[in-house]
């Protein structure tokens, strides 16, 4: 079965509201949980607090001293009960004086629960780096590229663009897929800008979706296309991607292969 060998982890973002009164909150960690194991793998709480402060000036970093080690107390306390929204709420207003929030926990694929609190704290917890801005400007390529290939060829108008995956998963879901289209037997078929830059929370998403989605439909083709499809032999950040992608069943293609992809769809629809 396809990512037979990924495991469900679920994990909460951790925010902080340094001024009550105007409301504005800043990530400032995460905590991940492996139901699989019953508990805890642990959570991450960034030491670079200048973007609350920045909130309110009057925000004193002393105030959180400790505070890693005191929610992981708490939570590995409460383990399994802290995946409610409930308990999170009752947790920052009990032990945090409001200071804290709590995201809704979001279920994630990893091989690897240890090494995936070290990529969702870096991916939304981390200081922001400028490969961020990179990824951006690759995919804006990629999907201009795709878009003119398609209008050339003749097919963006037998295509929908931006579809929401809650189409068919529900309301709750908010991934989007870049364009989506029925071929003549009924398959959904998604086709996804996919930036060799992506992070690795950007192609689980892709994958964790498509999952869901292979779950729910009958016949389902998706396709990922890249400046360069295939990864340094060498980076093994994009070779775990690679791994990922090809366990979720999706096709990766180099935008080079657009104007083929695109006499495929003429002749499927």
């Amino acid at each position: 079965m396809p990512g037979s060998n990924l495991q469900s982890c679920e994990y909460v973002l951790i925010r902080i509201v340094p001024d009550p009164i105007r409301n504005e909150s800043v990530n400032i960690g995460v905590a991940l949980f492996d139901p699989n194991s019953g508990g805890f793998v642990g959570v991450r709480i960034t030491p670079d607090l200048r973007r609350a402060r920045q909130l309110s000036p009057h925000f004193e970093e002393g105030d959180l001293d400790g505070l890693e080690a005191d929610l992981l107390e708490h939570l590995k306390a409460q383990a399994p009960a802290w995946n409610s929204r409930e308990y999170l709420i009752q947790l920052s207003q009990e032990c945090f004086s409001h200071a804290l929030q709590f995201s809704a926990p979001t279920a994630v694929l990893t091989a690897d629960p240890a090494a995936e609190l070290d990529r969702l704290y870096h991916d939304f917890a981390a200081p922001l780096q400028a490969p961020r801005m990179v990824e951006a400007s690759a995919r804006s390529r990629i999907l201009a590229h795709l878009e003119r290939t398609f209008t050339e060829q003749g097919v963006l108008h037998r295509m929908q663009t931006a579809v929401g995956a809650s189409a068919w998963l529900g309301r709750g879901d908010h991934f989007r897929f870049d364009f989506h289209y029925l071929d003549r037997q009924r398959q959904v078929c998604l086709i996804q800008a996919l930036p060799q830059e992506s992070s690795e929370v950007a192609v689980k998403d892709l994958c964790f979706t498509t999952m869901r989605l292979r779950a729910k439909l009958s016949a389902l083709d998706v396709a990922g296309f890249r400046e360069d499809a295939a990864p340094p032999a060498e980076d093994e950040a994009a070779a775990y991607q690679a791994e990922m992608l090809d366990s979720a069943g999706i096709r990766v293609l180099p935008i080079g292969a657009a104007g083929e992809e695109a006499i495929r769809i003429r002749e499927r629809t």
